[in-house]
């Protein structure tokens, strides 16, 4: 249920040299917008940033660790902090259903930015193989996750953990998709009664019947869903 790719930068700079990363960000993610990944230039992303090429080039090796950067800034600092960071007094399945709702998040550019990472990387395998190391860490942070619901027995230990991360993640990269192509979004108590149905789902139903008061149970009471 992630975006799909996340960073390690920071998003806030406060020094001069942060504040320039930042304005080269924002240049770079503009002009990968509007002319996709091999037609933009180098040059043109440090005149709107107001900087010369050297300026980028002393931070990047080339197009596609910028790219990387600029799809990482624009990505939800909610999403990201939900996934790297620990949760005390929060199931794993409360995170689950964080991320869930935060998939509505206001994200136009860094949804067409991953998008266009992804087209590009077909084309240019160091690409590829960087976003693939990025959706790969993100597995690992959803794995986590289920394996502490797995352990707190509110999911059942007979699903297919790499299955389930990616499920997590057809709904992430979907809504990713249904943002790019500018489709409707539903209601935000609408999608996260859904969210809260297919968390409920993959609970294990003994555990539903035998303790009303799990999470997993509460969930599927207040969705309706069969417990």
């Amino acid at each position: 249920m992630a975006t799909g790719t996340h960073g390690t930068q920071p998003r806030a700079p406060t020094s001069e040299s942060g504040a320039l990363t930042g304005r080269l960000l924002h240049a770079a993610a503009e002009v990968f917008a509007e002319r996709g990944y091999e037609k933009a230039g180098v040059a043109e992303i440090a005149r709107r940033a107001g900087v010369t090429t050297g300026a980028i080039y002393s931070r990047y090796t080339g197009k596609a660790e910028l790219l990387l950067d600029a799809v990482d800034h624009h990505v939800s600092d909610d999403i990201e902090q939900l996934l790297r960071s620990e949760h005390p007094g929060e199931s794993a399945t409360d995170v689950l259903a964080s991320i869930g709702s935060h998939l509505l998040d206001d994200l136009p550019t860094g949804s067409g930015l991953f998008l266009e990472a992804i087209v590009a990387g077909r084309r240019d395998p160091e690409l590829a193989d960087a976003i693939r190391r990025r959706v790969e860490d993100e597995d690992a942070h959803l794995a986590r996750l289920f394996d502490e619901a797995t352990t707190d027995g509110l999911f059942d230990p007979d699903l297919d953990r790499l299955a389930t991360v990616r499920l997590a993640h057809a709904i992430g990269f979907g809504m990713t998709l249904t943002r790019a192509m500018g489709l409707e979004l539903p209601e935000a108590r609408a999608w996260t009664t859904v969210i809260d149905r297919v968390i409920a789902a993959v609970a294990l139903p003994e555990t539903q019947a035998q303790d009303p008061s799990s999470p997993i149970s509460e969930t599927a009471r207040q969705t309706g869903a069969p417990q």
